[in-house]
């Protein structure tokens, strides 16, 4: 210790005892907000050549990023006096956030967006993935880095000039200023093209947009997204005028015979016998193709690959569209705060008691909150089910579980009928290494796969295979009761197994890791996922949909059209949509082969009735209720 503060003293003492080592001093203190953009960019890219480009090619977005450094390290500077203070403050926010991009990149395909800071209280639900994460020894040199030039400015204790008055007053002054600077759009639209050369009018997806600008300047462009703006005419009579004519004439039940209904999202369900060039000892998906040769079958074109479970779910449970929302978009936590309407909402309306489950963390992405509000009378996480909790070698309580906690649903009583909705967690990624090999039931044959996307894909197997096997459970109670019963069951998005989009792209299943390079079959490709819809009786009507790929929130009213269920104005637009345009995914630009006019009007419709439901005044309800 004694050591450490000769040392100590010595560097302060020559940095301070004349002006030429006190010029040095500053300039390296001036120079970290400098380093600490560089680091920042580079740890998010984890990619010299992508630092490189960023610098020479998009200078103007490295720039702005140096800015915005330079006012968060000023700001601290002038709160805590001491640079070192305000160096390590500063250093621990540009290095954490662009590490979170990296491992979020990583693990679902996304990057780190500014509404993804509503997820901190779920932070450790993270941890268990990182485990899995390769990190690129250039990502620790930068980190050693950083934490070599805070020791640096810890001994030479550089201490910033100035009244104490004068100094504070200046934090929130420059806070204000980023505040706005960020967030206000006029001072956007009047500084960052003229200033910066950033264009706010140029449209891309988030990996361009990160690609680009760099993780800095991506990130507070993000912030311009979260503000929603209204239709161009919203008002109650024009959407009376664009709406009326799907208000049902009458809510006459015809052939509904009150099923229990039960909606399965399977996480990351996708039949993996679509990779080429792989063999597979047995069909991991035996069950599915078993069900899907009898029963309504087809693939769901997902609105996200690899992650974000919840854009998909919440289409299906309310048959509104999250392509109007900004991209990474968690709806829940950023736009349900009072009751919406639900096909929960909707089979609460006709007497049956609504429930959710989840073989997780009923706190994730706000479930717990949120489903209240769509109708739900409860949602029950892992800790709140009646069945016993069942594990393998994975991190995640098995299928085999909820399947049981469905049937004890079911054999509760109900006035009238259960709508449940279930959210499964054992098929979840990270895949390497995630079971033991004592577990794994199928084996994978292929030349082309190294030995890291075997192991990948064979855990993946092990996964799909389990929730595949608690399809049949429940095939096999369903089929038995005697009790009218119909099961949606569908895979939410594909599977993130390897960074660059590998195995797809080993294994020529894809031509390119870069999405926006993809074609169309190839698109589909990446994005669709299987379901299946059965019944344990005849429900007097034939399934639209057969061999059509279809969106999200087209299932559930193709569901309660196939079951004859009470027409209502969500299901009636919904079905004239189908008919229309049955693929619309902005996603790369993916939608049904129809006139561009025709698929716009599909659209503005489509996010006209989204926008009054979630973020407008609810004028469909009142429409449909008669109300003035």
């Amino acid at each position: 210790m004694n050591v450490f503060r000769e040392m100590q003293n010595e560097i302060e003492e020559f940095f301070h005892s004349g002006r030429l080592t006190k010029a040095v001093l500053w300039l390296c203190v001036a120079f970290f907000p400098l380093y600490l953009t560089l680091a920042c960019n580079f740890l998010s890219y984890s990619s010299g050549d992508k630092l490189y480009a960023l610098v020479h090619e998009q200078t103007g977005s490295f720039v702005f990023g140096l800015f915005l450094v330079g006012l968060v390290f000023l700001a601290f500077a002038c709160l805590f006096r001491r640079v070192f203070t305000a160096a390590l403050v500063s250093a621990v926010i540009f290095t954490v956030m662009p590490l979170v991009d990296y491992f979020k990149s990583n693990i679902l395909r996304e990057h780190f967006l500014p509404w993804d800071l509503l997820l901190a209280k779920n932070a450790d639900s993270f941890t268990q993935f990182l485990t899995s994460l390769v990190v690129p020894d250039a990502v620790w040199e930068v980190v050693g880095g950083t934490v070599f030039y805070l020791l640096f400015l810890f001994l030479a204790r550089p201490v910033l000039p100035g009244k104490q008055r004068y100094r504070i007053a200046g934090t929130p002054v420059l806070l204000i200023f980023l505040y706005f600077f960020v967030g206000n759009p006029s001072i956007r639209e009047a500084t960052y093209e003229a200033v910066f050369g950033i264009s706010l009018d140029e449209a891309m997806d988030q990996d361009t947009n990160y690609t680009k600008h760099g993780f800095l300047t991506a990130f507070a462009l993000n912030f311009g997204a979260l503000n929603m703006t209204e239709p161009q005419h919203y008002s109650k009579a024009y959407v009376e005028h664009m709406f009326e004519k799907y208000i049902p004439e009458n809510m006459d039940a015809g052939d509904f015979q009150n099923p229990d209904v039960i909606v399965v999202l399977s996480e990351s369900f996708w039949d993996p016998s679509v990779l080429q060039n792989v063999e597979f000892s047995k069909d991991p998906l035996e069950n599915y193709h078993r069900i899907a040769e009898n029963y309504p079958s087809g693939s769901m074109v997902s609105c996200t690959f690899g992650g974000g479970t919840v854009r998909p779910e919440f289409e299906i449970l309310t048959g509104m569209t999250t392509n109007m929302l900004p991209p990474g978009n968690v709806p829940y936590q950023q736009y349900v705060f009072s009751d919406i309407f639900s096909y929960a909402r909707f089979f609460k309306g006709l007497g049956y008691d609504a429930l959710g489950i989840h073989t997780y963390q009923k706190t994730f992405y706000e479930r717990e909150r949120a489903y209240p509000l769509l109708g739900f009378d409860d949602f029950l996480g892992e800790y709140d089910m009646h069945a016993e909790h069942h594990w393998n070698s994975g991190p995640y309580i098995t299928d085999e579980t909820i399947a049981e906690e469905i049937i004890y649903q079911l054999e509760q009583p109900h006035e009238t009928g259960l709508f449940l909705m279930a959210i499964t967690m054992e098929n979840h990624g990270l895949y390497f290494d995630k079971y033991k090999p004592f577990d794994w039931d199928i084996r994978v044959k292929s030349d082309v796969l190294s030995d890291r996307e075997t192991n990948m894909l064979q855990n993946y197997l092990k996964g799909v295979s389990d929730s595949d096997r608690a399809l049949g459970v429940l095939y096999d109670y369903i089929m038995a009761r005697e009790k009218p019963t119909v099961l949606l069951w569908y895979g939410d998005h594909l599977p993130t197994l390897g960074d660059e989009f590998k195995p797809y792209t080993t294994t020529g299943t894809i031509s390119s890791a870069t999405a926006a390079e993809w074609n169309e079959e190839e698109k589909y490709t990446m994005f669709s996922t299987p379901y299946v819809i059965f019944s344990n009786y005849d429900t007097g009507r034939e399934y639209r949909a057969e061999g059509q790929a279809v969106s999200p929130y087209l299932l559930s009213p193709l569901l309660c059209d196939y079951i004859a269920a009470p027409e209502c104005l969500q299901t009636r637009f919904l079905l004239e949509l189908f008919e229309t345009c049955p693929v619309i995914s902005p996603y790369y630009k993916l939608y049904s082969d129809v006139p561009e006019d025709i698929r716009e009007e599909c659209i503005e419709m489509h996010e006209l009735l989204t926008y009054d439901e979630l973020l407008g005044r609810d004028y469909l309800s009142a429409i449909q209720c008669g109300e003035e």
